[in-house]
């Protein structure tokens, strides 16, 4: 995961890195058809709304530029997940099937101190916001890998239960941090945002179930909890695009 995630990483950075050198090229001149006006402000002016998709899932934006250094963006991000995780616990492989949910509207404000000014940090901005969370949980579902096995006697995991465990953040609002790049101008309509950042979320309540030969394994509810209420930290890594509206 942490290798998927610093690929990730160095993908956006390199095409950021390539979308400001085709900018540069083109406010000298190569590409006459993007208007100057393009290049002075950090977000797209006048208006812009585009599409995202990133570590907080996929939805539409709009941009509105509070002038030339200064602008807000207004989105709803919709985040179905599911995955299965394989594990080990008191000696023993297990599988986990996730599934989780994190649906929200947000509201970004950017500063972008170098609009002024040409190459690869004109669109640098630093972004404070928060989100409002409307749905934000999730379900993990845990067996045994492989058969229990009581002398020689082999229990199938069906039969010796699943623990399902509940996680749910309260429905508020997150308050959230970042920077990005968010007028990477591709040409004369449409340009590029790429935003890293993380929200800082309610403390999660846990509850748990069982069934089969685990249900006195519900008692662990409590202690779970308390091994994730620290990790309250929803990293948000996303890139989209934008139509500006001239």
């Amino acid at each position: 995961m942490k290798f998927k995630f610093t690929f990730v990483v160095m993908m956006l950075f390199g095409l950021c890195s390539l979308f400001a050198s085709t900018s540069v090229l083109a406010k000298g001149g190569d590409r006459d058809s993007i208007p100057a006006s393009a290049y002075e402000y950090g977000y797209p002016y006048p208006v812009g709304l585009g599409v995202h998709v990133g570590t907080t899932g996929v939805g539409l934006h709009y941009y509105q530029p509070l002038g030339t250094h200064f602008g807000a963006r207004l989105a709803g991000s919709f985040m179905p997940f599911n995955t299965k995780i394989a594990g080990n616990y008191s000696g023993r492989d297990t599988r986990t099937n996730v599934f989780a949910k994190a649906h929200n509207v947000s509201l970004l404000f950017g500063w972008t101190p170098f609009a002024s000014r040409t190459g690869f940090f004109r669109s640098f901005n630093v972004q404070l916001g928060g989100a409002y969370f409307f749905k934000l949980d999730g379900r993990l579902e845990t067996r045994l890998a492989d058969p229990y096995r009581y002398g020689e006697i082999a229990v199938d995991p069906e039969y010796v239960g699943t623990i399902t465990t509940h996680v749910n953040w309260k429905e508020t609002v997150s308050p959230y941090a970042g920077i990005g790049w968010s007028n990477i101008v591709i040409d004369s309509r449409f340009s590029m945002n790429i935003d890293l950042g993380a929200y800082y979320l309610s403390k999660p309540s846990v509850s748990m179930e069982a069934s089969g030969l685990l249900e006195e394994n519900v008692a662990n509810a409590s202690r779970i909890e308390n091994n994730i209420r620290n990790y309250r930290y929803l990293p948000r890594v996303e890139i989209g695009f934008s139509y500006r509206f001239w």
